[in-house]
């Protein structure tokens, strides 16, 4: 019996030889065929089945089948700054609010009025008419000067025609007609409340800070807009190289069940050995199928973010190879202080309060008013007047719940800015020992890969003395590789996130991309 199978032995051997697959099986699995005495640790023929193949077949991705549109991560800001609907949104706010800030500048402008009417009055009696003609005209212009006086011109001029007749013997006769032109100005300025260029200046600067608010706010919805659109990005990636190891993983797996198959059918293995390879492939498949749904789903996400065609078949370029970066935590407070949207709106929060506060107190002052007259007529003489008006309103209790809330408000804002202050000097520690942490971990797993490779090679290589664990250890050891290579991935992507979201909470996203907002 020994010698009949030593010799069909020999024939398969001869066969893998011709086809290059022993050199395969030698590698993967070191298996060693021998003759005489050492065939009898050989499985009998009569354990031999039909070759089993996989239940489950290859699954094909489901993006369609277009051409691949291939992104940089440059690319995918600049479409996300583009395209998307947020963003558009916040620029067309930006329209407004540049309006609101030019009214509140023009204050200190003067305001010119032109009028012009005509008047027809007409009687008629016994076929004779008779009528008048007015013509008015005016003009008024008003200026306000920051120390809070308020200057008024008034300009107007009646031109009247009257006893225009007309009958049959004397049409369109002019009897009477006459000019009136009278010129008048005025001033009147504040001597306690309202009055001063810091009370009257205080609304332009309201709204000066109210615009550098506004220009914050669209910083801030670039930078959370722009970091959502890389976030996504390298989820794409991840979602890619978790497809390839997953296709990688079956392909080992299949390559393992067609070599088992030649060993049984050589009676070189067991059939039973078989199962464990069919169970691998079809959990490999599975997971493959996961993987694939998960791309899809990475790639609507960014899509979506991105606001282009849903049926854009993107594709993220492979993974960066990623080195440390160095984390200056005092020089990265600074930053953030300097620029962090969050940090500067609660400066410009004290700022509008404080000047709430003056405009609250000076409310509670007494209305003292210097007031000044000149009317000329040109028929007459110059009229002249010069005097003082003094007023207060008792019982209001309004201004003063204005004074006191606006003092509230102030500390507040103050209580605010040293809040703000301290959880970002504590945020900004925990995101850098985060940062300094994901690289260790990546370090860590990539040494883990390594590992679990050499791992693998060294059960190969005692496979091929004859001294290997079997079947089950290499497909656990192939398992182990492919969760190493995803727990790399995994640490690779959570390196560069963190990164990225230092870089946002530091609000220097724009300043790394190079993006500039411009008036």
């Amino acid at each position: 019996m020994a010698t009949d199978t030593t010799d069909v032995t020999d024939e398969f051997m001869q066969y893998l030889i011709q086809i290059g697959f022993v050199q395969v099986v030698i590698i993967l699995f070191g298996v060693g065929f021998s003759t005489g005495a050492g065939a009898n640790n050989q499985f009998p023929r009569t354990f031999e089945t039909v070759p089993i193949k996989p239940t489950v077949q290859p699954i094909e991705t489901s993006v369609p089948k277009k051409p691949q549109l291939k992104l940089a991560l440059a690319n995918v800001v600049y479409l996300v700054i583009e395209n998307n609907t947020s963003i558009k949104n916040a620029y067309l706010d930006r329209i407004a609010q540049k309006g609101d800030l030019a009214v509140a500048e023009d204050k200190f402008v003067p305001d010119f009025t032109p009028t012009v009417s005509v008047n027809l009055n007409e009687l008629g009696r016994n076929g004779i008419t008779s009528g008048s003609l007015t013509t008015n005209l005016g003009a008024k212009v008003v200026m306000r000067i920051p120390t809070g006086a308020e200057v008024t011109f008034n300009w107007t001029a009646d031109a009247q025609t009257s006893n225009l007749n007309s009958n049959l013997n004397n049409i369109g006769s002019i009897n009477d007609s006459s000019l009136r032109q009278n010129m008048e100005l005025r001033l009147s300025q504040p001597l306690l409340k309202n009055a001063g260029t810091r009370i009257n200046q205080a609304s332009i600067d309201l709204a000066r800070i109210s615009e550098k608010f506004n220009i914050e706010n669209l910083k801030s919805t670039l930078n959370n807009t722009i970091t959502e659109a890389i976030i996504a990005y390298r989820e794409l990636i991840r979602a890619q190289e978790r497809v390839n190891i997953e296709q990688l993983s079956l392909k080992n797996a299949q390559d393992s069940l067609e070599i088992n198959q030649a060993l049984i059918q050589a009676g070189r293995l067991a059939p039973v050995e078989i199962i464990q390879n069919q169970t691998d492939i079809a959990n490999r498949q599975v997971s493959l199928l996961s993987a694939q749904n998960d791309l899809e789903s990475k790639r609507l996400a960014l899509l979506a973010i991105l606001d282009i065609d849903k049926n854009t078949n993107i594709e993220a370029e492979t993974i960066p190879s990623v080195k440390p970066v160095a984390l200056d935590i005092e020089k990265l407070r600074n930053i953030a202080l300097s620029t962090r949207p969050e940090y500067l709106q609660a400066q410009f929060s004290l700022d509008q309060n404080k000047l709430n506060l003056m405009l609250a107190e000076d409310g509670k002052r007494w209305n003292l008013n210097l007031d000044a007259t000149l009317l000329n007529n040109l028929n007459q003489a110059v009229d002249a007047r010069l005097g003082l008006s003094l007023g207060h309103t008792f019982g209001d209790l309004s201004l003063e719940q204005t004074f006191k809330r606006a003092q509230v408000e102030l500390r507040k804002s103050e209580n605010t800015l040293k809040n703000i202050q301290t959880k970002l000097e504590i945020d900004l520690q925990d995101r850098v020992r985060n940062a300094n942490l994901s690289y260790n971990q990546l370090e860590l797993a990539r040494r883990a890969t390594q590992l679990s490779q050499q791992q693998l090679e060294i059960e190969q290589e005692k496979l091929k003395l004859g001294r290997g664990s079997g079947v089950f250890q290499l497909i656990r050891l192939q398992n182990e590789l492919a969760q190493a290579r995803n727990t790399e991935l995994d640490a690779t992507i959570q390196y560069l996130n963190a990164l990225t979201n230092l870089d946002q909470f530091l609000g220097t996203t724009l300043q790394t991309w190079q993006v500039k907002i411009e008036n």
